[in-house]
């Protein structure tokens, strides 16, 4: 129940963002927008703004904005079907461009607070069970010597590889490892163990720290991040849709509810780390030009500039429900097999 709760915040937060980014953008350029909804189907309650209603529906499932003319003719200035092509192209585009932004957010949290993967000779993690655990090394001790054998500090990849070396060289026979554990020297005596999988003998330790960031150098990094994210999203697109490639993997609401699951139970890090997965796959998957979709909508409009003159609306309706319809469609396949799953 706890898994679902969450999933249906995660999805709810997706989806108004996405929503907002489109509210946002008609208030900008002029355009009227009738409703903003959060949730979806009976009115739980209901008040009015300025020239907008706003709304609280039962189902938490994301939400909506109601554009003034959006899908009708309207003579009102404001109206969406009067703004011109380039003020209606802000507006749709502006909701995939918010869970970029959203992503960018995340990860900018995400490396201030637990930072970037970097290899030492610093314990990041002790495994459970493990010589290392049951002699008593804790994430955070950093391995400065072996017995006798002092560990050069100066270049860390080569340190961790030298300490890999000589726990391996030793097999079972019992050794002396000192650790600078918070500016104090202590040492520990363990026996490894032999791993069937590597075939040599480990403690049980993983190397490495997490180097938080400030502000400015973090945003930098999600910038970047979300734009390799993106670039990888997209040819995964492409070779989906040419080859077939990665067809196996698509996963429907039930399959994600499954992966939020899992990244509760592994802590905040891993939370953070789908979500904004989820964020920018969402804005990428609204951008591909399908009807129904944001990138559909956008080159109806591009067609619109090129022609001069709009699809009557009953059309371009018509078109976007079929999308709409073969959408549905699909979810429906792709929930029954994650539940076969």
């Amino acid at each position: 129940m706890l898994t679902i709760l969450i999933a249906i915040v995660f999805f709810s937060i997706m989806i108004m963002v996405h929503e907002l980014g489109h509210f946002l953008a008609a208030r900008l350029v002029g355009i009227k927008a009738e409703e903003f909804s959060i949730g979806m189907g009976p009115k739980l309650f209901t008040f009015s703004g300025k020239e907008t209603r706003f709304s609280v529906r039962a189902f938490p499932i994301g939400g909506y904005v109601k554009l003034l003319g959006e899908d009708e003719t309207n003579d009102d200035p404001r109206a969406f079907n009067n703004a011109s092509v380039w003020r209606r192209m802000a507006v749709i585009v502006s909701g995939p461009v918010m869970n970029f932004l959203l992503a960018i957010l995340l990860l900018t949290a995400f490396y201030m607070a637990f930072g970037i993967y970097e290899l030492t000779p610093d314990i990041l993690e002790v495994v459970e069970d493990s010589p290392a655990e049951q002699a008593g090394l804790k994430p955070g001790d950093r391995i400065i010597q072996i017995d006798d054998t002092p560990i050069d500090l100066s270049d860390y990849e080569k340190a961790v590889e030298n300490i890999r070396v000589i726990i391996k060289e030793k097999g079972k026979n019992s050794i002396s490892i000192t650790v600078d554990r918070k500016g104090e020297n202590v040492k520990i005596e363990l026996t490894p163990e032999y791993n069937d999988e590597t075939d040599s003998y480990m403690i049980g330790i993983v190397f490495g720290r997490l180097k938080p960031y400030g502000f400015i150098p973090a945003l930098g990094m999600a910038f970047s991040q979300t734009g390799r994210i993106m670039f990888i999203m997209v040819d995964m697109l492409r070779a989906l849709i040419s080859q077939g490639q990665g067809i196996n993997e698509i996963m429907g609401p039930v399959g994600i509810v499954g992966e939020i699951g899992k990244a509760v139970q592994a802590g905040m890090q891993q939370v953070l780390s789908l979500a904004v997965l989820i964020s920018i796959n969402l804005g990428v998957i609204n951008l591909i030009p399908f009807p129904a979709l944001d990138g559909g909508r956008l080159v109806i409009l591009a067609l619109e500039a090129i022609r001069g003159k709009p699809i009557e609306p009953e059309k371009e309706g018509f078109i976007h429900f079929i999308g709409f319809v073969v959408l549905m469609a699909l979810m429906i396949v792709v929930t029954y097999r994650d539940i076969l799953r």
